[in-house]
């Protein structure tokens, strides 16, 4: 009677285990992130002179519940696609350059080096998360990536993953993509 008695209580708690894991597993936060983006180029200001280009991004909640997007507002979290006259426009190589055939570094390129380690999560919280329709705006300085003084037609799409740690899962949102033109050398910039 007595081992009848303790597999009774192990199986009661197996079931209530199994509920357990059940509930945590269908919590909001194994949900993907459900958001829009919008962009549109900032006005010319002091930081932004004729040549920068600025993007100002509204990432909106379209969910019915709050989101604890960490990383919302974090620039590099964004992929910016550029197109110049309908061909993908290639980054800036940014890297160091060789003065000669030798290996050393003209450090008149790049005099200071930064080693940045992250410890934990590189984003941080908005508040309590986004209710529901609530947006956020933040900048990405496209031109700092992308040049963009040779004439012509530049259209610029944003995207980002709504999971990016579980590819087989994520869904890739896109903006609505802008038109920016630079004009020939003494051409009048178009209104």
């Amino acid at each position: 009677m007595n081992s009848v008695n303790k597999f009774g209580k192990i199986l009661f708690v197996l079931m209530l285990l199994s509920s357990a894991a059940t509930l945590f597993a269908l919590t909001p936060e194994s949900q993907t992130l459900k958001f829009t983006l919008a962009i549109e180029e900032k006005p010319l200001e002091a930081e932004n002179t004729p040549g920068t280009v600025i993007l100002i991004v509204k990432y909106t909640n379209i969910s019915d519940t709050v989101q604890r997007d960490p990383c919302a507002v974090t620039p590099w979290e964004y992929k910016i696609t550029v197109l110049r006259d309908g061909v993908p426009l290639a980054k800036k190589n940014l890297s160091t350059k060789k003065t000669d055939e030798s290996d050393e570094i003209d450090e008149s390129q790049h005099p200071i080096h930064i080693m940045v380690l992250h410890r934990g999560s590189p984003c941080s919280m908005i508040g309590g998360g986004l209710k529901p329709g609530q947006s956020v705006k933040f900048t990405l300085w496209v031109s700092s990536q992308y040049d963009m003084t040779v004439p012509g037609s530049y259209d610029i799409t944003v995207t980002r993953e709504t999971d990016p740690w579980n590819p087989d899962k994520s869904v890739t949102v896109r903006s609505n993509t802008i038109t920016i033109i630079v004009p020939e050398p003494g051409a009048s910039s178009p209104q």
